[in-house]
């Protein structure tokens, strides 16, 4: 693991971080740039966001729409709707400029997985400016949708990651995939898997369930082109119910039940866990860490595909942050994270046979070897962004002597 070594002083400079965000804790991708903002913090950065908002109903001058959060300014932009906005949204860089323009002393822009083409413009505004361009890649898209949709979309994924980013001043990746994809085509590149202030209060209450039987969290939304299989995992468990003597409850944040029949079709709900599982909707942030505090296991499924290769799981960390214990298959770089029996265990989802029988052998383990790996995994503070200081200042300072050079 990374680890923070010395940091050496630097002047109060500033950064800008830009993308499709949602400040101050709306979507996963805020979650990462809120932790990675404290992180540049305390290398001694001002930082700035710009991101979206869904709830402004008109677009406003980007300079009144400055709110607070945790000690960082950010301003939004209307979540764009219908073509000609969207078209605006991925070529426009005139509301980046005007804030770049309010701020002393801006040395950096990170721009969060942002469209091609007004990353190209913000790339040659940049040079001459002598700002230094970053790009915070996270995803490596495989669009759905309407033929026009996929066709724009395969377009600015191919621009963004095999042209625009590698000619960028730098480059923070989430994977392993995406590390080992860039590390030949430039020099300046870094890995950060989502990080967290496992100080901020959301983090630090632990709960140990008391009930006899395994209680298990799922939290996420897997959506339409589902990302998570939990159809999968609810097979699973319905097998594991009718062929042992293994009692568990499945609590379900991010869905309802009748959302997850619309994502997985009907007859995906395996009626005989009618009395295990409850589906609690959508819930705020906290209260869905509440659930995975709670739970014995946090657990969740991924195909294996480039999309759930190149990203890397939120849910996987957030659990750990709450001190419980993961189940999921190896998808992305987790098994550089997840160690058996001490923070987790590994599913195995190659066939319906392996993935009862790996899920069921994790059931069985006791109360107290559970709540052991709880007291485990909360000691770690694996993901904490401190964690990561030493590792991102000689990656800025890289950057720094490529520009003196």
């Amino acid at each position: 693991m990374q680890t923070t070594g010395d940091v050496p002083e630097r002047a109060k400079k500033a950064i800008l971080y830009i993308g499709g965000f949602e400040l101050p804790d709306k979507n996963a991708a805020a979650q990462r740039v809120v932790s990675n903002g404290k992180l540049f913090a305390e290398l001694g950065y001002s930082v700035y966001y710009l991101g979206i908002d869904r709830t402004l109903t008109e677009p406003k001058p980007i300079e009144t729409t400055k709110k607070v959060f945790e000690g960082f300014e950010y301003y939004r932009l209307k979540y764009p709707s219908g073509l000609s906005n969207w078209m605006h949204y991925i070529t426009s860089i005139t509301d980046i400029v005007k804030i770049a323009n309010t701020i002393d002393s801006l040395e950096y822009i990170i721009a969060y997985n942002y469209p091609a083409l007004a990353l190209v413009k913000l790339n040659g505004w940049c040079k001459s400016k002598n700002i230094r361009l970053i790009s915070d890649c996270t995803e490596w898209y495989d669009p759905q949708g309407t033929f026009l949709y996929k066709t724009i979309k395969q377009f600015d994924t191919y621009l963004r990651m095999k042209v625009i980013q590698p000619k960028l001043d730098g480059l923070i990746v989430i994977s392993g995939y995406l590390y080992s994809f860039y590390a030949g085509r430039m020099k300046n590149v870094i890995q950060l898997p989502p990080l967290v202030d496992s100080r901020a209060e959301k983090w630090t209450n632990n709960c140990l369930n008391s009930s006899k039987e395994i209680v298990l969290a799922y939290a996420g939304s897997p959506g339409k082109f589902a990302k998570d299989r939990l159809d999968s995992l609810l097979q699973a468990l319905a097998v594991i119910k009718a062929e042992t003597s293994i009692r568990f409850t499945l609590n379900v944040v991010g869905l309802t039940k009748e959302q997850f029949v619309e994502d997985f079709g009907a007859g995906s709900f395996p009626e005989t866990l009618e009395k295990e599982i409850s589906f609690k909707g959508r819930l705020p942030h906290t209260e869905a860490l509440n659930e995975i505090k709670c739970a014995d296991y946090a657990l969740f499924l991924r195909d294996y595909n480039l999309v759930n290769t190149a990203g890397f799981p939120t849910k996987f960390v957030e659990a750990l942050s709450c001190g419980t214990p993961v189940l999921t298959n190896a998808s992305s770089n987790i098994t550089d994270y997840l160690k058996e029996g001490e923070n987790g265990y590994l599913l195995d989802n190659s066939s319906t046979e392996t993935l009862v029988k790996t899920l069921g052998f994790a059931l069985t383990q006791t109360k107290e070897s559970i709540h052991s790996m709880k007291e485990t995994i909360k000691a770690s503070s694996i993901f904490d962004y401190r964690n990561y200081m030493g590792a991102f200042s000689n990656f800025l300072r890289k950057i720094d002597d490529k520009e003196q050079k």
